[in-house]
């Protein structure tokens, strides 16, 4: 495998690996305390702040998002670089998503989001999912 063919492994490597870190940053805050992303998802599970289904879903399946970036990157390296890509992809999608919506939420007040960890999370995101699509352009370019 040539070198130029792993760059697009490596980005989408090095965005899984920010988008996990920025979801450990400060996301929200109240007073002088900041919480991170899990924090806050195991707290509005149990004050039942959401009465959608497929929002109290998502906030239990939450803590999911680092072991299914070790997987991604558990791919990468194996080789599965399809498989790797696709995995990313909705990850980097979803992780996105909520990220987007907490920086647009904004944090002004004594309550309300701290825009360190969405943006990096974001950030993470967006590179992961560049490095799955450069993973994807990649793949369809060889020889069989």
């Amino acid at each position: 495998m040539t070198g130029v063919r792993l760059v697009p492994r490596w980005i989408a490597a090095s965005g899984l690996v920010i988008a996990v870190l920025g979801t450990f940053l400060p996301w929200f805050h109240s007073g002088s305390v900041e919480r991170h992303s899990y924090q806050i998802a195991d707290s509005a599970g149990r004050l039942s702040l959401f009465d959608n289904t497929f929002a109290h879903a998502a906030l239990q399946i939450w803590v999911a998002v680092p072991l299914t970036a070790a997987v991604c990157l558990g791919l990468l390296a194996l080789g599965f670089a399809r498989t790797a890509a696709t995995v990313t992809t909705l990850l980097g999608l979803a992780v996105g998503t909520v990220a987007a919506l907490a920086v647009v939420q904004g944090g002004g007040g004594p309550i309300g989001i701290t825009a360190t960890g969405p943006l990096t999370t974001l950030a993470g995101a967006i590179v992961a999912l560049a490095g799955a699509l450069g993973t994807f352009v990649a793949r369809t370019g060889r020889n069989p």
